[in-house]
């Protein structure tokens, strides 16, 4: 058993990242996806200026990062072993500190308040259901 609570521990940085892609490879195939609707002639330079794009843009845009956000906590918390609501709590700070960093320099408020949100949701949760186990 200890040579499992060892490999648990040993990905729950990895399974973090894996979160953080996931969310971003699927916030680009729903583009690829929106973009593929685009009509011809709305096709300017390979980019779709048709009218519904820009909010379906700023829509994925604040959606998916909010999604990594969540994975990025919860998926570290599902695969420790042990003291899931402090590794739940400690990614949650790491990604605050790097969403407020992206958020800040691009200027993306409604990004990064629905980033935050989401992650911290997401602590909510997984403190939540820690303390209805005990």
């Amino acid at each position: 058993m200890p040579l499992v609570n060892g490999l648990r521990w040993f990905l729950v940085i990895p399974v973090a990242y894996f979160g953080y892609y996931a969310a971003l490879i699927s916030g680009m195939a729903f583009l690829a996806l929106a973009e593929s609707f685009c009509p011809p002639d709305a096709i300017v330079s390979g980019t779709c200026v048709a009218d519904y794009m820009k909010p379906v843009e700023k829509t994925l845009f604040v959606v998916f990062p909010g999604i990594a956000a969540a994975l990025v906590v919860l998926l570290p918390a599902l695969v420790a072993p042990s003291r899931k609501v402090e590794v739940a709590f400690a990614f949650l700070v790491v990604g605050s500190v790097i969403a407020i960093a992206l958020g800040a320099s691009l200027q993306e408020w409604a990004t990064l308040g629905f980033t935050l949100l989401c992650g911290i949701a997401t602590a909510g949760a997984v403190y939540m259901r820690q303390g209805k186990k005990k």
